[in-house]
């Protein structure tokens, strides 16, 4: 079966226009959330089973606070962002060009569930807009599931404009670099846990003991 010019296009985005260094960003920086989320669960065990993994976790927020830290101080990667409604994470734009989403999902071969989000965005990956003279907007997400914050797969992807089925996928869990997650355990690490420590996750996330 040949691919259609969408298939091609999407290829052409993620393993040629994408560079390397947006790789290894987003899976480094996945990577370190899990590892800052199962230290934080680790140093909490009277919570119950749920509310350990909401306040060691909130991991798309953990993830959703590094990143936007490397977009504020690594400015040659070309990465911005831009905040949303309510407790959804930043949008993120590489080269303000490619907008790029990062979502927990559990099958790797599947789009994360249909949202009017992520539906209304899936539109941007038209075919007459996958050009290769003149680069329209496109829409990439970046999914990942992990077991009790052990990584199970990091993976870039474009969705098709019916947000039916991935155009093209390619899994990054071999970009994560040691020197970018070195970096941001330094960096930002210990500010992050401060921030979920005892008394802020109670009150942050309203979390109870059951007794």
């Amino acid at each position: 079966m040949f691919d259609t010019i969408e298939e091609k296009q999407a290829k052409k985005i993620i393993n040629d226009i994408l560079p390397p260094r947006i790789k290894q960003i987003f899976a480094s920086t996945v990577y370190c959330g899990m590892k800052i989320a199962g230290k934080i669960c680790m140093e909490h065990p009277e919570l119950p089973k749920l509310s350990r993994y909401d306040a060691g976790c909130q991991l798309r927020f953990i993830i959703s606070y590094l990143l936007t830290k490397i977009a504020d101080n690594e400015l040659t990667a070309r990465l911005t962002y831009t905040e949303t409604r309510g407790n959804s994470s930043p949008d993120y734009w590489w080269d303000s060009r490619i907008k790029i989403q990062v979502k927990k999902n559990d099958k790797s071969e599947a789009l994360p569930k249909k949202s009017f989000n992520r539906t209304s965005n899936a539109k941007s990956n038209q075919g007459s807009l996958f050009t290769i003279d003149e680069f329209s907007e496109c829409y990439v997400l970046v999914t990942y599931d992990h077991k009790d914050f052990n990584c199970t797969y990091i993976q870039i992807g474009i969705p098709d404009a019916k947000y039916e089925r991935w155009l093209d996928i390619e899994r990054i869990e071999n970009y994560i670099d040691t020197d970018t997650t070195e970096y941001i355990e330094k960096n930002y690490g210990k500010d992050l846990e401060a921030a979920l420590s005892d008394e802020k996750i109670t009150k942050q996330f309203n979390l109870t003991i059951n007794e």
